[in-house]
């Protein structure tokens, strides 16, 4: 049975603001709905590589490897500075130009498919997430495998919920955020806080997981 307390606390750590929440929040804003829901989808993915993993043992390597630990940290690093830079490029076009990029960007739902899925899987934290959390919650007298996979169900229901909730906000928002000069500011901040989440990554220790 799924506890109160688990449902709680994942609650809480699905709306702590992190890599995958900024960058969900670019590609809403950027390319809309369909993109958000894609990099949704994308997020949801990465928990399902991060929960088989857990369920067979593999992600006590981030805990316990240093090496394991520092080139997943480094791919996540910079994969958002990548992403980041990329925002700030975009906030440097023409209206007309980035009017164009917008629209090929509203095509590419594979490009925010993959942005949700590698800022996912190249996150130490959602590595420790389920190595850490769903132990705790394991009955002691059930199947540890399938057990596993219920609460790793349970949890990515809940994000790709509370997420799927963020992107009809943004929707919303969005029509009163699309003039050129607005949407080059919000391609500047979201930029920044990108190469910010990606230098804070690249200098994390496993002391703080």
């Amino acid at each position: 049975m799924i506890s109160a307390a688990f449902v709680l606390t994942c609650l809480l750590v699905i709306v702590a603001p992190g890599p995958s929440l900024a960058v969900l929040l670019t590609q809403s804003l950027r390319s809309g709905r369909a993109a958000g829901l894609a990099t949704v989808a994308g997020n949801t993915t990465g928990l399902i590589v991060w929960a088989t993993a857990s369920a067979f043992g593999l992600t006590v390597l981030i805990r316990t490897s240093e090496i394991a630990f520092v080139v997943l940290k480094v791919a996540g690093a910079v994969y958002l500075c990548w992403l980041g830079v990329q925002s700030l490029r975009r906030s440097r076009r023409e209206p007309a130009k980035l009017a164009e990029a917008e629209e090929g960007a509203q095509r590419g739902l594979l490009a925010s498919l993959r942005a949700g899925f590698m800022t996912n899987v190249t996150n130490p934290k959602a590595a420790v997430l389920y190595l850490a959390l769903l132990p705790q919650f394991l009955p002691p007298d059930g199947n540890p495998l399938v057990d596993t996979f219920v609460l790793a169900a349970v949890q990515m229901a809940l994000s790709a919920s509370y997420y799927t909730l963020v992107v009809l906000a943004i929707g919303l928002a969005r029509r009163l955020l699309s003039r050129p000069v607005v949407r080059r500011w919000m391609d500047r901040v979201s930029g920044l806080v990108l190469v910010g989440l990606g230098i804070r990554m690249v200098t994390l220790s496993r002391a703080a997981l």
